[in-house]
């Protein structure tokens, strides 16, 4: 089994409009009193066209498709779809051979999302090389593979490269010394040691705004099959249940804070910011050191996850019934729900729920996060609402207005 091709990460603003792909936006509105945020209006102008496109393709047509109706997340769509329409057809997938596509992708996210999109949300310049650098190499390691012991051997020094374009740019550190931070003394220790971007950015959140972004809204729970069951079951109860998904009724966060809000680090930011903008840039930061350690686990072959991750597997699939699967997939931005019904070997129906529509919810965690923010102008108002919607990273474009209350 080879290396997954070339994992390509895109940002919202350049993958839309490319061929196939299903465009739209996300737009917020902020009603503002001149001193507070009265009201939040989120809203997404992203076609569901799922059901659409794919309805009675054969299912090689449709795993085909699946992947390049989305410009971004493409290996966790792609993996999204072959787990839940093996289910169905009752072909079960190896979801090792998924898994590994998804966490490079999400690596690979996270370098950009770290690197590229909060550095240019807070008025820094991108650290541009080190993102095309881990691209480079994840498509040199896929090329180079032939067979299971090239794989392993293209594995592990892949994962070596990525180490060190993280620890030179990144953690200043070994991932897995930055991995054992435990507190805030830690954590502040970090960043006045460390002459990296990420630490330069944490340490101006904590220290001008720590509370930005701040959000009653409870981290997603783990995506246990009841709980993925309780969701397929509200996608097929309501068509738009996409559009506005909920967990037990209420809307939840996904990503990196919820799968890491059990570590150390994470603890301790919640203890003093809340679910806020500086919580998730260190929940990125831990998931990002695990997923490299993960990396190495999959090289090794040793399984063992280390201190502080979750152990849940990145892809799930279960079958629902005769000819029909479900497929779950934690992609770099939370939870991806695949539900695939399939009808003499052809699709009859299909439904997506992805985390941008977890995360941006009329009243999820961005709405609740930006109600009642604080400015002294329009201009550091715009700044810190982008700063917030940034940080919940949609995969979409997305533009900010502000109308007076």
């Amino acid at each position: 089994m080879s290396l997954p091709e070339a994992v390509r990460r895109e940002s919202p603003s350049t993958a839309a409009g490319a061929p196939g792909v299903i465009e739209g936006e996300l737009i917020v509105h902020l009603s503002w009193d001149g001193c507070r945020v009265r009201r939040v209006a989120v809203r997404s102008t992203r076609p569901f066209a799922a059901a659409r496109v794919l309805t009675g393709k054969t299912s090689p047509a449709a795993l085909a498709a699946v992947p390049l109706l989305f410009g971004i997340c493409r290996h966790a769509q792609g993996a999204a779809a072959a787990a839940a329409i093996g289910a169905a057809a009752n072909v079960p997938e190896n979801m090792t051979r998924l898994e590994l596509p998804v966490v490079l992708e999400a690596v690979q996210q996270y370098l950009w999302h770290l690197l590229i999109d909060w550095p240019e949300a807070m008025g820094r310049e991108a650290v541009v090389a080190p993102v095309a650098a881990a691209r480079r190499s994840i498509a040199a390691a896929a090329r180079a593979a032939d067979g299971a012991t090239a794989r392993t051997a293209e594995l592990r020094e892949l994962r070596s490269t990525l180490e060190e374009l993280a620890r030179q740019t990144i953690y200043g550190m070994p991932s897995a010394a930055w991995l054992a931070l435990e507190d805030l003394r830690g954590l502040q220790t970090w960043i006045d040691r460390s002459e990296t971007i990420p630490a330069l950015l944490l340490g101006e959140l904590l220290r001008e705004t720590p509370m930005l972004g701040t959000s009653d809204i409870a981290p997603m729970p783990r995506a246990r099959r009841e709980a993925l069951c309780s969701i397929v079951s509200a996608m097929k109860r309501d068509p738009d249940f996409a559009r506005a998904p909920s967990w037990g009724g209420a809307p939840v966060e996904t990503g990196a804070l919820a799968r890491m809000q059990a570590h150390p680090a994470v603890v301790a930011v919640i203890a003093r910011c809340g679910n806020a903008v500086a919580t998730r840039a260190v929940a990125r930061l831990a998931e990002l050191a695990t997923l490299l350690a993960r990396l190495g686990d999959a090289a090794d072959a040793s399984g063992t996850p280390p201190d502080g991750a979750p152990d849940d597997p990145w892809v799930q699939a279960f079958e629902l019934a005769p000819g029909e699967g479900i497929g779950a997939v934690q992609s770099a931005r939370g939870l991806l729900v695949h539900r695939a019904l399939l009808a003499d070997g052809r699709v009859a129906d299909y439904q997506i729920v992805a985390p941008t529509e977890w995360n941006f919810h009329p009243d999820g965690p961005l709405a609740r996060g930006l109600a009642g923010l604080e400015a002294d102008g329009e201009v550091t108002l715009l700044r810190r609402a982008r700063i917030a919607v940034q940080a919940l990273d949609p995969c979409v474009p997305f533009r900010v207005g502000v109308g007076h209350a």
